[in-house]
């Protein structure tokens, strides 16, 4: 199978061999690479990032099929970084995000709205946030690591979304700082939402949360576009990655 476009963390998997689909869904499977590295196949509309490898035509295949991808002549994703100066203005994207956030997972924190999983999540947040304004990270932050349903939980997203704009905001020794806390607790939740905490822990996320931080940080965004963008991520991962944004960039 030939690829149009692969993330780094696609083509770094791939160049492993030989790998295993692991998971299959509507638009998209995964293929499981030796040492635990993964690459997730789907066309067009998956939408790139570190993970993701996009193909012309996809055909879905069965649970166990091994086969190698061809990386020749795929262009290379990567997101671009934000200049240096960048300062996020969340005002805007909260009016903006009013009226259209996910009723489920944790997206509703974007606009300070709150449901049962973030209630539930409430000490682990608030354990976040003191982390993030210079308190030591105490054991309740951990309750977000695999928390809520899906490939991968809100918990998970939140936690991205949190490394990613520490890293795109001017922050990556306090990105390194949770990673080295993260890491050896990712036993919590699945292997592929670790794949991808541990791309975010490298400050990349998908496209349409990078095209979210962009209008953070610049005046009159197309807000309208730009999160109609991100209702496409997941069942509502680009929300809950959001909220992990918001999180950061409230306080910088």
């Amino acid at each position: 199978m030939s690829l149009l476009v692969a993330g780094r963390f696609a083509r770094e998997a791939a160049s492993q061999g030989m790998g295993e689909v692991c998971a299959v869904f509507r638009r998209s499977f995964y293929l499981r690479f030796p040492g635990e590295r993964y690459a997730c196949i789907g066309d067009a509309s998956l939408g790139c990032g570190p993970l993701n490898a996009l193909v012309d035509e996809l055909q879905l295949p069965s649970i166990g099929e091994r086969f190698a991808l061809s990386l020749e002549g795929a262009q290379s994703w990567a997101p671009a970084a934000l200049a240096p100066d960048a300062t996020p203005e969340v005002k805007a994207l909260r009016a903006a995000a009013r009226g259209r956030v996910p009723s489920e997972g944790l997206g509703g924190l974007v606009v300070d709205a709150h449901n049962a999983l973030s209630g539930h999540a409430q000490p682990a947040l608030d354990a976040i946030d003191r982390w993030l304004v210079g308190n030591a990270l105490d054991d309740d932050a951990q309750a977000l690591i695999g928390l809520g349903p899906g490939l991968t939980p809100s918990g998970d997203d939140y936690l991205g979304g949190v490394l990613i704009a520490l890293h795109q905001l001017g922050r990556k020794p306090q990105a390194q700082g949770l990673w080295r806390w993260l890491e050896p607790r990712l036993v919590r939740t699945s292997a592929i939402s670790g794949a991808h905490l541990a791309a975010a822990a490298a400050g990349e996320g998908h496209e349409a949360l990078h095209r979210c931080l962009d209008a953070l940080c610049t005046r009159a965004p197309d807000w309208t576009a730009v999160l109609a963008a991100l209702d496409g991520v997941g069942h509502c991962s680009g929300w809950d990655s959001l909220a992990g944004v918001v999180a950061v960039a409230k306080i910088s």
